[in-house]
């Protein structure tokens, strides 16, 4: 066989490795957008993998989280609700106080809080912020008492998925930054060393199929290989004289800390968690044990001689429906408001989820992260071939068609 080697060919790894190198960054882009899906439904189109998927891959990734890392029952179980009250809601008590005493006596029965002495209304003041303290401690002994019903962290973050479903893509790209930079790079690597190969079949048998073939085989490959590196293998080995490990795991602690800050701050935060504590069956659990505390609170006064003698006409169950309406929208309010401080400040998710998911064994560490990258991961893979073998297609077209 005559062999007739053209300078031209030289080109052929490089080209490789531009192909490898552009099949993977299109992979890339593939697994998060467009986030929206663009085209004709059914029959043609593309949405980005985690963003078509994420309200499953929220469920998958929450279902570890609940069952190996957060776990509501321990989280809360040395809660103390008279120290955390005393530790983070005065202002939240003064402040409601304030509002009862408006409503109840300054607006009910204006002259006589007025005429009442100093010392008098010190002393009802005193009273109320000491009866709404404890309605408070008792609320938030009920609400731990009860927390899985009162938060599903699962239901949270599946519904912010559906809300926003970029929420889950921007976390991975940030999270896997350095792993989605390797797949980009590792295209351009694999694909020049595939090209060596594909240049020496090129000068050895220059059919037409050649390039085209093996355009396909590097995009394939080294979309496949990428995608697999990241993840295998999930403990060190060493082959010859390199030390390989999956980049993920490899970089764990790390990952895990990304994770948990983007977690808490994106999606299980305070504004989801209370906007779930305040709707559907949650928010009715809740607001039970708000009504039945904050009654048994009326009811004493109702019986108080002193508050009583002020307010002789005061109609108790109006003013019950009036202050059910004030404590929900006082203990909703942003960012003082009782149920946001306990939001923000009971339920540690950065801390607890960064301590136990940096020393998670490697099979759940690796299903917290994977499910992006397997859900339809073959048509990432095929992607790059596809596109390898039309840059084969456009390598004879233009450039080699000349040496067939």
């Amino acid at each position: 066989m005559d062999i007739h080697f053209d300078w031209l060919f030289l080109f052929i790894p490089f080209i490789s490795a531009a192909v490898g190198w552009g099949t993977n960054v299109i992979a890339v882009r593939m697994m998060f957008y467009p986030v929206k899906f663009v085209g004709i439904r059914p029959i043609f189109g593309w949405q980005g993998i985690v963003p078509a998927n994420a309200v499953e891959l929220a469920r998958k990734s929450t279902d570890i989280i609940t069952s190996r890392l957060i776990n509501l029952r321990s989280l809360f179980k040395d809660f103390d609700p008279e120290e955390f009250t005393n530790g983070n809601l005065g202002r939240s008590l003064d402040e409601l106080t304030e509002r009862v005493l408006v409503e109840t006596l300054a607006e009910r029965a204006p002259e006589t809080w007025e005429q009442a002495p100093d010392a008098v209304k010190a002393q009802i003041r005193q009273l109320v912020r000491a009866d709404l303290e404890k309605v408070a401690v008792a609320i938030l002994s009920d609400v731990s008492d009860d927390i899985e019903s009162i938060i599903d962290l699962q239901d949270i973050v599946v519904k912010s998925a559906e809300r926003e479903r970029h929420v889950i893509g921007d976390m991975f790209q940030s999270v896997g930054a350095d792993e989605f930079e390797f797949i980009r790079r590792s295209g351009a690597y694999f694909g020049f060393l595939f090209g060596i190969v594909q240049m020496g079949a090129w000068v050895s048998f220059p059919a037409w199929w050649v390039l085209p073939f093996f355009g396909f085989f590097v995009g394939y490959v080294t979309n496949f290989l990428a995608i697999k590196m990241i993840f295998q293998p999930s403990e060190p080995r060493r082959i010859g004289p390199l030390r390989v490990h999956g980049l993920f795991h490899k970089r764990q602690e790390e990952v895990s800390e990304g994770f948990a800050r983007m977690t808490a701050r994106d999606i299980l935060n305070p504004d989801n968690i209370l906007a779930h504590m305040t709707s559907g069956d949650a928010g009715e659990r809740l607001f039970q044990i708000i009504e039945k505390h904050a009654g048994d609170m009326l009811d004493r006064y109702s019986q108080n001689p002193m508050v009583t003698a002020m307010v002789p006409d005061l109609d108790w169950d109006e003013l019950r429906g009036e202050l059910d309406t004030r404590f929900r929208a006082e203990l909703e309010r942003k960012p003082d408001g009782f149920l946001y401080v306990f939001a923000s400040r009971a339920i540690d998710i950065y801390n607890e989820l960064f301590g136990k998911m940096a020393v998670l064994d490697a099979q759940s560490f690796e299903g917290i992260l994977r499910p992006p990258f397997q859900k339809d991961e073959w048509k990432l893979v095929l992607a790059g071939a596809v596109l390898g073998c039309l840059a084969g297609v456009l390598q004879i077209l233009f450039l080699f068609g000349g040496h067939l």
